[in-house]
């Protein structure tokens, strides 16, 4: 039989304690680029509608904003 010695768990544990805190670093850091990519979609939506808007006669711009809130409502 083989048996380790304290200074091999220790030695095992250490790199299992350090590999945990490298992975969970990485998934947080992951989660924030989710979060980041998902927010900065949604600016670039936004920004691109707003855009759109100006160049459409009035008649047609309020008949595109009714459009798009009512979308919007039913969304939510």
């Amino acid at each position: 039989m083989n048996t380790f010695s304290q200074i091999k768990i220790r030695d095992i544990t250490w790199k299992l304690f350090e590999k945990r805190k490298r992975i969970t670093e990485n998934m947080e850091l992951r989660r924030k680029m989710v979060a980041a990519s998902y927010h900065m979609q949604l600016q670039n939506d936004r920004n691109s509608v707003q855009s759109y808007i100006p160049h459409l006669q009035p008649r047609l711009r309020k008949t595109f904003l009714q459009r798009r809130l009512v979308e919007i409502n039913q969304k939510q």
